[in-house]
């Protein structure tokens, strides 16, 4: 069997391993076209149940990961300057780079074909050359652009801007920062993914960043990495309280919207959709690598067992499809939780956690743990 990959990031790469080590007689190539060590974004996180399945599906694989991974128990909401924490969760996060240096080291190990700073030949010619074309160049996906009407996609730019950063400041939770200025609220979500940096996305809704002044696009003057110089400068003051003295940095950050990516299919003929290509969920829930990851281990143990592609991809959408779309669901929730902030802006520092915390339905008032506490004992008593 015969398969082309477009897009090496963690979805396309794990295929390529995974089909390798399954069928012994497959020929893989992935095209990606950055170059080794080119990464969008700092960490990766997962989270505990996210683990026991890797663990359970790919024991290799979790012990790659276990060597790389930051660990820690809490979700800390900081609001009007209470912290409110919630134990006993389990998360653990790995920096993307080095998660896809292990991914490329199981490709290079399997026998799989990845080709560095190449972009994928024309979808054509892949669809007669090789017996599967796999799409796994991300929500923007061109191989994904040229069937989009079969594939029945749906995309949905969200008005919110974000913009993903990575501090040296080594925080020891799942950390939402509320910044209340005059120009309305901003949001952070910080997690550490190594030892000494952590993650640092900042979001704003599109009135509070037009307020706030931020330039757009090419506007922005650029660092040596071409990020945004002034939104790091802008964001390290607002959010100067949570930083402590630590700076911000970035890898080619800039303003962006959010995109929903869903497909009422996911494959036609022999050409197929994974990750990103096929469905996004919004980074307040953390999710889309996990999924990626999913996507690649079904797709996989599914072409080994099926006795033909066309009934490989079918069993793989019916598999994967339920748990994507319960995914998604949650994911859409917390995405307009955290666009319309403004509406609970206001409330007591310990329900203004809980509104949060279970904004999504992923976790109730029951879950959360008796461990949960606050750096005030008034607000203590108030959210148990």
């Amino acid at each position: 069997m015969r398969i082309a990959i477009a897009g090496g990031g963690p979805g396309g790469l794990y295929l390529a391993a995974r089909v390798r080590h399954l069928i012994a007689d497959s020929e893989v190539t992935v095209w990606e076209r950055n170059h080794p060590g080119d990464t969008f974004g700092f960490g990766v996180v997962f989270s505990q149940a996210a683990l026991n399945g890797i663990r359970e599906a790919d024991p290799e694989l979790h012990e790659d990961l276990a060597a790389h991974f930051v660990h820690w128990p809490d979700i800390a909401v900081h609001y009007r300057d209470e912290i409110v924490t919630s134990s006993g969760h389990g998360f653990a996060a790995i920096g993307r780079k080095e998660l896809l240096g292990l991914l490329r080291e199981r490709c290079r190990k399997a026998g799989a074909s990845v080709l560095f700073g190449a972009q994928a030949p024309p979808l054509d010619r892949l669809v007669a050359e090789f017996d599967l074309v796999v799409c796994a160049d991300g929500a923007h996906s061109q191989t994904r652009a040229r069937h989009r009407e079969v594939f029945g996609t749906e995309l949905d730019p969200r008005t919110s801007r974000y913009i993903w950063l990575a501090t040296d400041k080594p925080f020891d939770a799942l950390t939402f920062l509320i910044a209340e200025t005059p120009y309305g609220p901003l949001h952070g979500h910080a997690y550490p993914f190594d030892t000494g940096r952590s993650t640092f996305i900042a979001e704003a809704d599109e009135r509070t960043w037009r307020a706030a002044g931020f330039p757009s696009g090419d506007e922005a003057p650029p660092t040596a990495d071409g990020s945004d110089r002034w939104a790091i400068g802008r964001l390290e003051e607002i959010f100067s309280a949570a930083l402590q003295g630590h700076r911000l940095r970035g890898n080619r950050s800039r303003w962006r919207r959010f995109t929903v990516v869903r497909n009422r299919k996911w494959w036609h003929e022999n050409v197929v959709l994974l990750g990103d290509a096929a469905h996004t969920t919004h980074f307040s829930v953390g999710s889309g690598t996990k999924l990626a990851l999913e996507d690649a281990l079904s797709l996989a143990t599914c072409l080994q067992q099926c006795g033909s592609v066309p009934e490989a991809l079918a069993l793989y959408e019916a598999e994967r499809r339920p748990a994507v779309a319960a995914t998604q669901r949650a994911a859409q929730v917390s995405l307009e939780w955290f666009e319309d902030i403004g509406r609970v802006i206001g409330l007591s520092p310990s329900r203004f956690a809980l509104e949060l915390l279970t904004r999504s339905g992923r976790l109730t008032y029951s879950d959360l743990t008796a461990a949960a506490h606050t750096s005030n004992s008034d607000c203590q008593t108030e959210i148990k």
